[in-house]
């Protein structure tokens, strides 16, 4: 979003960065024309200045993409530690991590920085993370909430139990979606 005001401070700040630029670049009439427009205040002509094209990822949506990464990073720890014999006695596909919805969900975005650019989380490195389903948000805050209760009951391991209650808890809930539709 390009703003509307800038104070003088933060006009005077910009000159500098300009005309440091201006300097040191084959580019210095681009930046006289910017270095014109923040110094006298051409308020409709800002968005010379701001080329950032999206609006910011508000930190709520970031902090719940970490929380849902650190829960999946749980959930993989726990699966490691089951013989293959519990894994097939679970349901596993109910809680698999399928992504985000890159269409409608900037959780997408933000997983996708976090996992390619920071190089966090990686082992979703190679995955395809577009769930291309709106669902997936709803599954996952489900998950979230019994995750939460856990972790405030101070249970920070999960365990076979754990998991089977995550997956009856998204199988009623999806009877539940069926039914109203």
């Amino acid at each position: 979003m390009i703003p509307e005001t800038l104070s003088i401070v933060e006009r005077q700040l910009l000159v500098n960065q300009y005309k440091i630029l201006s300097k040191i670049t084959d580019q210095s009439d681009e930046y006289e024309v910017k270095i014109e427009i923040l110094e006298n205040g051409y308020t409709e002509q800002y968005y010379e200045i701001f080329e950032v094209d999206t609006e910011e990822i508000p930190i709520e949506i970031c902090e719940e993409t970490s929380q849902i990464l650190n829960m999946y990073r749980r959930i993989n720890n726990a699966l490691e530690s089951f013989s293959e014999e519990e894994k097939e006695i679970l349901d596993l596909e109910t809680i698999k991590f399928e992504g985000f919805d890159a269409h409608v969900d900037s959780h997408y975005y933000y997983m996708n920085f976090m996992v390619k650019r920071m190089n966090l989380w990686r082992e979703y490195k190679s995955e395809y993370l577009n769930s291309h389903s709106p669902f997936s948000l709803l599954k996952y805050r489900k998950m979230l909430e019994y995750q939460n209760y856990l972790l405030d009951n101070d249970q920070y391991d999960l365990n076979k139990e754990d998991l089977k209650c995550m997956i009856e808890l998204l199988n009623s809930s999806k009877k539940i979606i069926s039914v109203a539709v």
